[in-house]
């Protein structure tokens, strides 16, 4: 599914440009920092560290000014506080975003045709609105929305590597620009704030069968959503956002579950429509998922090393088509299990020190391009003396083709990649890819694939 990579470009928005972490000058403007709503460790299910922050934003640092255009080249947003009136409006519940983040990619060697290059960059505002503090509401109840906008040209995948994996972040073979509108839902907390309901326009692929290490890579079908359904059947990924609902119960640190109905239709992610398709198009159907996990260490609320754990099955609808018959059906599953857990800690704030990521899912050989894939990676954060959030970071992925598609075996995607935060705003993350049997196929070069991702928060 086009759009998985965008979930580097919505932790950009999410993490750098609504977080910071909390500190004891927030108690005087930030009195709702104890909210649920401002805790993405409690509810983005790809773990505390999610760069995916659109329902849960995080807790705001004030006093930023104008940030750069005031000289503070340390402000977490380049825009800073906007003269103090983002810090007005927050006070009321009321925050914006906006993020840049480009990438270019080229491979000197392999593929279908060698010596190619593409640059895709993309913007993306949001929005969040927080009910309780803005009209007094008795319970936690909040809106969120979001627009992205992508421009460049062909991605390099799809134009030049002819691989299944897509190396960018866009994986589109459409004209650029391409305008979306994504989040426009609500949500709120239930049950003593040990439950909560979110519906709307809304992401699959942020609440179900993410991981946050996964988003080391540049990769878009290893980033966020390592599974064989986001990459083969309508599985929606950012900047995808389907009409759907998700209900998610977690009493404390240890232990959630929860479970979401999506409506999903044959592309969906189509430029053209530019997340406006309010209806339900022909071959429509429902993409129903649930999925449980546990934390360990830290994250339980526990000493020792912090980790999560999950696992979950979907049922999908919608009209595909039959790779046995090649005629248009209906009704396909997966199942995958995922994991991410902290190996070394160079101290007991478990902020620098490595990680280990695996996934892996299967989903059956009738209606999917894709039956058996299998992730992993190794980071290390904070490696370099005076570079804390610097990592570097090694993934590989593989996956195994239906045996109803002739000539198509297994394609392997190994990469290699440093991300500099050059400064709080702005970060850099040179990369390199080597994918062997681009789309399966053992008769296309294995492609060398080179480039640089840079993003910026406002």
């Amino acid at each position: 599914m086009a759009g998985s990579r965008y979930r580097s470009l919505a932790g950009l928005v999410g993490a750098a440009g609504l977080l910071a972490a909390a500190t004891p000058a927030l108690s005087d403007i930030n009195p709702w920092i104890q909210s649920d709503l401002y805790n993405p460790g409690k509810w983005d299910t790809a773990g505390p560290d999610t760069d995916t922050r659109w329902l849960h934003p995080g807790t705001w640092t004030p006093g930023q000014d104008w940030g750069w255009l005031s000289g503070d080249a340390q402000a977490e947003n380049i825009l800073g506080s906007w003269g103090g009136l983002r810090d007005e409006l927050e006070l009321k519940g009321i925050s914006f975003a906006t993020a840049w983040s480009g990438q270019l990619a080229a491979n000197p060697v392999g593929g279908q045709i060698p010596d190619g290059a593409s640059w895709i960059d993309s913007w993306s505002f949001a929005t969040f609105v927080d009910f309780q503090r803005l009209l007094g509401t008795a319970h936690r109840t909040y809106f969120t929305a979001s627009f992205s906008l992508e421009t460049g040209n062909v991605g390099l995948t799809p134009d030049y590597v002819g691989n299944y994996f897509p190396v960018q972040l866009s994986n589109s073979g459409d004209p650029f620009p391409q305008t979306r509108l994504v989040h426009f839902a609500f949500g709120t907390q239930l049950l003593d704030n040990t439950a909560e309901l979110v519906g709307g326009r809304i992401v699959t692929g942020e609440d179900f069968a993410t991981i946050a290490r996964a988003c080391t890579s540049l990769n878009q079908s290893i980033c966020g959503n390592p599974i064989a359904g986001a990459s083969t059947i309508n599985f929606p990924t950012y900047p995808n956002a389907v009409w759907g609902g998700r209900f998610k119960v977690k009493p404390g640190q240890e232990w959630y579950a929860m479970a979401g109905a999506y409506l999903v239709y044959p592309d969906l992610g189509d430029p053209d429509l530019h997340g406006v398709e309010f209806g339900a198009p022909e071959g429509s159907g429902i993409l129903a998922i649930g999925e449980a996990g546990f934390n360990v260490g830290r994250r339980a609320g526990r000493s020792g090393l912090p980790g999560t754990y999950k696992g979950g099955y979907y049922y999908d609808t919608e009209e595909l088509t039959n790779l046995v018959t090649g005629a248009s059906d209906r009704n396909t599953w997966g199942i995958y299990a995922m994991g991410e857990q902290m190996l070394y800690a160079e101290d007991d704030t478990y902020s620098n020190g490595l990680w280990a990521w695996a996934s892996f899912s299967y989903a059956p050989p009738r209606m999917n391009d894709i039956t058996f894939m299998a992730a992993g990676g190794l980071s290390y954060v904070g490696l370099l003396p005076d570079r804390p959030d610097d990592a570097l970071s090694f993934v590989a992925a593989v996956g195994v083709f239906s045996d109803y598609l002739a000539g198509q075996e297994t394609e392997t995607v190994l990469e290699l990649n440093y991300r500099a935060q050059i400064l709080p705003a702005v970060y850099v993350q040179p990369d390199v890819q080597y994918v062997i049997d681009p789309d399966g196929k053992s008769g296309i070069d294995d492609a060398l694939v080179i480039g640089f991702a840079i993003g910026a928060t406002f």
